[in-house]
């Protein structure tokens, strides 16, 4: 789960995690080799849409300057590019994956431009399938009032009210098309496209409703729920009480269950990991940080030194945590806590800057996390493994980042 939107623009980036498109040969899901590794021949049943496939993800960022503009800087060439001019009419907020939303407000009319950055990554069973394709403006949505924009597993919720507009992600030619479903529900939260479903956060529950509108069932209760993720093992919303987990069962039937903190502990405002990987983190108060095991339906107390502003998991096999802390150091963190690493204090300027530490990101892939530095207009590259920094990208004026591919 991304941080809360800082206010202002929105622009919206999105993730497509499992998004159904169906394209060619098996890559790890872990492999690290460059985003230009040569297309590899179809013979998987995963069809990607007119998009070349990569032997593994094309890596790049999005970045948002305070005048709106987005640019794509490629993390394998470094050369950069622009995918929309600076518009003063768009409002923003990040979120993760392969598109942009960026949303137009003209009186009580609502418009939802859905840019495709042309890289994505596929899970498909134990390993996953990456493309490279054309970046632009795919289509835009229309409606009224505010919006709010979720990405599922093989949709995207584009949501006005209790209207929304579901994007099909193996129909992005025909989106002003898209289908329009009234929900039964006042959404206080998130609607998230999960299993041929909508799990919306309303009232102090997860409701879970078909894609006709009709409720088919209360998932579990939640309270405060603003954000919601999709993990390898299902759709994780971040509530007072827990974590609420919506999972398929067999024969397809949805199911939720509360993964409550422990006796006591101050809940975690928001979580964030890598995509379709089985942990997320949050910041445990001024304890340190909460990891969440979602296969073992298990919080972990992470306890720092310091008290941290960020944490994001990275889910691999060793179940590490990459944290910004109040010093403006990144570390790195086993799941018993002890720290694996530690970076200078290269964040000290913006995280004691209170007009600029909210707008500090960290994003993580396999290999590095990335960390934006409003105060100096650098994101810094680092190796997760010993906390080394491996390149300062500069000139950026990092507003927000994205980390798509």
């Amino acid at each position: 789960m991304t941080p809360s939107p800082p206010a202002g623009r929105t622009l919206v980036l999105a993730s497509l995690l499992a998004a159904g498109l169906t394209v060619t040969s098996c890559a790890a899901s872990d492999a690290p080799a460059p985003a230009s590794s040569a297309a590899v021949a179809p013979n998987d049943g995963v069809d990607g849409g007119g998009a070349a496939e990569v032997a593994s993800p094309a890596l790049a960022l999005v970045i948002a300057d305070a005048d709106g503009e987005l640019t794509l800087l490629d993390l394998e060439t470094a050369e950069r590019s622009t995918l929309a001019d600076a518009d003063a009419d768009a409002d923003a907020v990040l979120g993760v994956g392969r598109f942009a939303h960026l949303i137009h407000v003209d009186g009580d009319g609502t418009r939802v431009d859905i840019i495709d950055s042309g890289r994505w990554t596929v899970p498909h069973g134990d390993h996953t399938h990456s493309f490279l394709g054309d970046a632009g403006i795919t289509g835009s949505i229309d409606g009224t009032g505010p919006a709010d924009i979720r990405v599922g597993d093989t949709a995207t919720a584009v949501r006005f009210g209790r209207e929304v507009a579901l994007v099909d992600h193996e129909k992005l030619a025909d989106i002003e098309d898209a289908p329009r479903v009234t929900l039964p529900v006042d959404p206080t939260g998130p609607v998230v496209p999960f299993s041929g479903h909508l799990l919306a956060a309303a009232g102090e529950m997860i409701h879970i409703v078909d894609t006709e509108g009709t409720a088919t069932g209360v998932g579990a209760p939640c309270t405060s729920s603003t954000d919601a993720d999709l993990t390898r093992v299902g759709a994780v919303f971040a509530c007072d009480a827990g974590a609420v987990l919506v999972t398929r069962q067999v024969g397809g039937a949805l199911a939720a269950e509360l993964i409550a903190y422990p006796a006591g502990s101050a809940p975690a405002s928001d979580l964030a990991g890598r995509a379709d990987r089985p942990d997320l983190a949050g910041i445990a108060a001024d304890q340190g940080a909460w990891l969440l095991d979602v296969r073992a339906r298990e919080w972990m107390l992470l306890a720092t030194d310091t008290p941290l502003l960020r944490a994001a998991a990275i889910g691999d096999d060793e179940s590490r945590t990459v944290a910004i802390a109040t010093d403006g150091t990144v570390r790195v963190l086993a799941p018993d806590g002890t720290e694996l690493a530690r970076t200078e204090p290269l964040l000290a300027a913006s995280a004691s800057d209170p007009s600029l530490r909210d707008r500090v990101q960290l994003l993580v892939d396999a290999r590095h996390a990335y960390v934006s530095d409003p105060a100096t207009g650098v994101v810094f590259e680092i190796d997760h493994a010993d906390g080394a920094v491996t390149r300062t990208l500069d000139g950026l004026d990092p507003h927000q980042i994205q980390l798509v591919g």
